[in-house]
């Protein structure tokens, strides 16, 4: 104590006449409020740690209780069969969708006249609404009129004028509406189709108004085109051997799926005796209990004959699964008629260079890659039935692992839940790293041309607007991608000057990419800021002895100034990147919200937080699907920690340098 205040009186700054409290100065306040930052920080993470291990504690158990009950059904059993079905279904639906895109692009024009009439139509009667409002008015007023017996001639006659009237102010509007539209005025801008079609689809446009009805002789006439076209393209070979080996593989689908049917039945029966089992016990207390505060003899009574009823020996799941093992030659006899028209199917696919379309190639494609594994997966789940045993117990590793290497997230199903945390991870990451590859260029390449290149006025101009981006609202970008991004996304990534980007043409407006454009567009404030930063932290000792030696101002930059500053920019980086990960309405509604893992940046997607976000409002406080959406809480908070974490260890090395 004497040497602190031996210490306090040699400090140029102390007062001995400072009012203290309970011997603490207004000094002392100023350094133990900021000082104790670290602290509170400390607090505060501690409690969000404690809070969703509260909440997610018991995922695990009660997730293995689930995983062991659904073994104990025979659910298990049957969603090995089940798997194999859905795969081979897998490939008759991608031959479908091929034959559909590759006649989609061979039609070209006649592919595109209905939905092309259809938006003109709509669009002009967006134009003309107050002109056919008056029309429809005058024609209902008229039909009463008409319906009227003792209706006076002269006022029928009245009526009909106006009508007349009405209508050929209708008709004119019309044509003039319709005039106005063109193949640019389409939200669809990949709908194109020959001139030669604009001005009789404008005419059966103008018809289908004034009659009210679409099926105009030109639209009929276009869907006999159409019709014709269809089987000419049918008749090509690429097309025929895709339509031969689609029907191979539709061929054994019913009778399979039949078989999977039977086994259905049987393992939901079981499930719902094994239910009731392992509900038994609370019902029986329940029913206890109420007899204790029955207020009359008669309740108690009922009470007591029904909590009698109640059994509570567990079911005999040896000879409930018993259909089930006795399945397994007619099985085995099944799979081997799949097996062979999978086989015949694919000896008949066409090869992908032998479609126009690009969409058509990808599908061709991803049949092939099916087929290098679908034999496999047939034996292995056909392994998997053989050795399939009801009373073998699931461990709480295996509940561990389904859930962190799982690749299903069902909920709410009717059969089986499923949390399998790894395609939102996927989807989390993949949608991050586009975001900071895309970022990295224009936040980095900004705060190094703002900081030594720009002029005083640029300096001035281009700092303050990117700092404006992170006061734009998440939700205002969603929209924009889902509006605007993913339009533009889908129509230009047609082009065949874009055509050898990997997962270009994009099929949909809502999809990883647009996502990764609008969070790179967030992210870069951030990277920005953290970047100038680091910059800043370099001695000017350094660019003045660099100019001196000879370097230009760009030669500095780059070999003085960034390594000088590199982990700074690291830091600035990863910072930016936990900023993207832990973003949750750009992905909620702009990556697609499809749980698989993706195979390209193209596909849409769902993430950590945007499942959270969608799901956390539909459950039960205490449920299964409660604790998994905490745990799933818990692992982003850990990934968005340990990034952090890291940036921060960066920053300290890079200020001892």
């Amino acid at each position: 104590m004497k040497a602190s205040k031996h210490s306090d009186k040699n400090n140029p700054f102390y007062n001995s006449n400072e009012l203290k409290v309970l011997g603490i100065g207004k000094q002392d306040v100023i350094r133990y409020f900021f000082g104790g930052n670290a602290t509170l920080a400390i607090i505060v993470i501690s409690m969000i740690i404690l809070f969703l291990v509260y909440h997610s504690y018991s995922f695990f158990p009660q997730y293995r209780e689930k995983l062991d009950l659904y073994r104990k059904s025979g659910q298990e059993f049957t969603d090995y069969a089940s798997e194999q079905l859905t795969a081979q279904k897998e490939l008759s639906s991608l031959a479908t969708q091929a034959r559909e895109y590759e006649i989609q692009h061979q039609l070209g024009a006649l592919y595109n006249v209905r939905p092309i009439h259809a938006e003109f139509k709509r669009d002009a009667l967006k134009l003309i609404s107050s002109e056919r409002k008056e029309y429809e008015r005058e024609k209902t007023r008229l039909n009463d009129l008409q319906d009227e017996q003792d209706t006076p001639a002269e006022q029928l006659d009245a009526a009909q004028q106006v009508y007349d009237t009405a209508k050929a102010k209708l008709q004119d509007a019309a044509v003039a509406a319709v005039n106005t539209l063109n193949y640019s005025t389409l939200s669809n801008k990949s709908w194109k189709t020959d001139p030669t079609y604009l001005e009789p689809i404008r005419a059966s446009v103008v018809e289908s108004i004034m009659t009210g009805k679409f099926s105009t002789d030109f639209v009929a006439e276009t869907k006999e085109r159409e019709k014709q076209a269809v089987a000419l393209i049918d008749a090509t070979p690429a097309i025929t051997n895709l339509n031969e080996a689609r029907s191979n593989f539709l061929a054994p689908q019913k009778d399979f799926d039949k078989f999977v049917s039977s086994l259905r039945k049987v393992a939901s029966t079981n499930k719902s005796q094994a239910v009731t089992f392992t509900s038994a016990a609370a019902r029986k207390e329940a029913l206890e209990k109420k007899q204790t505060f029955a207020k009359s003899e008669e309740e108690q009574e009922m009470a007591r004959i029904e909590s009698a009823r109640v059994l509570t020996i567990e079911p005999d799941y040896t000879s409930l699964n018993q259909p089930l093992y006795d399945s397994l030659p007619k099985h085995k006899d099944m799979l081997a008629v799949l097996s062979a028209k999978t086989a015949e199917g694919f000896a008949r696919m066409p090869q992908a260079s032998e479609f126009q379309s690009k969409l058509a190639q990808r599908r061709i494609r991803d049949i092939e890659q099916i087929e290098d594994n679908i034999s496999d997966l047939f034996e292995e789940k056909r392994h998997q039935m053989e050795t399939w045993d009801h009373n073998k117990p699931v461990s709480m590793m295996t509940a561990v692992t389904g859930f962190f290497m799982g690749t299903k997230w069902v909920t709410n199903s009717s059969w089986q839940d499923f949390y399998g945390i790894l395609p939102l991870l996927a989807g989390s990451v993949c949608v991050a790293i586009v975001a900071v590859i895309l970022a990295i260029p224009f936040a980095v390449g900004g705060a190094i041309y703002v900081n030594r290149l720009a002029s005083p006025f640029e300096q001035k101009f281009i700092k303050p607007v990117i700092e404006f981006i992170g006061a734009i609202p998440s939700i205002v970008l969603a929209f924009f991608g889902v509006v605007v991004l993913g339009e533009l996304l889908q129509t230009h990534s047609q082009s065949p000057i874009l055509s050898w980007i990997p997962g270009f043409p994009v099929e949909g407006r809502l999809t990883i990419l647009n996502a990764g454009i609008l969070l790179a567009f967030m992210s870069i404030p951030t990277i920005f800021t953290l970047a100038e930063d680091a910059l800043n932290n370099v001695p000017k000792a350094y660019k003045e002895a660099s100019l001196a030696l000879g370097a230009t101002p760009l030669q500095t930059v780059l070999s003085v100034i960034i390594p000088s500053c590199s982990s700074g920019i690291i830091a600035a980086i990863l910072l930016g990147f936990g900023r993207i990960i832990g973003e949750t309405m750009v992905v909620l509604l702009v990556m697609g919200g499809r749980i698989a893992i993706p195979k390209s940046f193209t596909d849409p997607a769902h993430s950590m937080t945007g499942i959270l976000a969608q799901e956390i409002g539909e459950v039960d406080e205490g449920s299964l699907h409660w604790g998994a959406l905490f745990m799933v809480g818990l692992v982003l908070f850990v990934i968005a920690l340990t990034l952090n974490y890291v940036a921060q260890t960066t920053l300290r090395k890079f200020a001892k340098r």
